[in-house]
């Protein structure tokens, strides 16, 4: 299985899932919980990009769009549906962060694959975000396969500054 995630060049094969997330927690995450985010396809990655980041053609030098694999064995689950309650607010809701951290706390799976926010409700399915436990003892299985520092085509964007 590939998966896919863009940080900066240091910490492309740093799995101790301590970055912004686990300071200040994120969607699928309460604060002091560490956790990795990774997306289905690169595509998605560098949709998700946009969430951070007013243009593409700002994304820094340092940051790399890495391809990572895990064996096809791993353990893993889809979050069940309904979802949580505001599960795609703009301000991530205590209802996903509980249904994350929960998650990560009960430790039985490595990859708990999400919905995108980036994405409409309608195309949900197709691509996701794989939330990853970095303290489950098949994190070892992660591996880096390629990082690029190229992320945007440059014909990409033109209008944008």
């Amino acid at each position: 299985m590939r998966i896919y995630r863009i940080s900066k060049l240091q910490y492309m094969e740093q799995y101790s899932g301590r970055g912004a997330s686990y300071l200040h927690g994120g969607r699928w995450n309460r604060a002091g919980q560490p956790v990795l985010y990774f997306a289905q396809t690169p595509a998605l990655a560098m949709l998700e990009m946009a969430h951070y980041l007013p243009s593409p053609r700002l994304v820094p030098a340092s940051f790399r769009i890495g391809e990572y694999h895990f064996p096809d064995d791993i353990s893993q689950i889809v979050l069940p549906t309904p979802f949580p309650e505001n599960w795609d607010a703009n301000m991530y809701p205590k209802s996903t962060q509980n249904a994350g951290g929960d998650w990560l706390e009960n430790g039985e799976s490595l990859i708990l694959w999400v919905p995108s926010t980036a994405l409409p409700m309608q195309t949900q399915g197709m691509d996701r975000i794989a939330v990853v436990n970095p303290l489950h003892p098949d994190i070892s299985k992660l591996q880096l396969i390629s990082s690029e520092g190229k992320i945007y085509n440059e014909r990409a964007f033109r209008g944008m500054h």
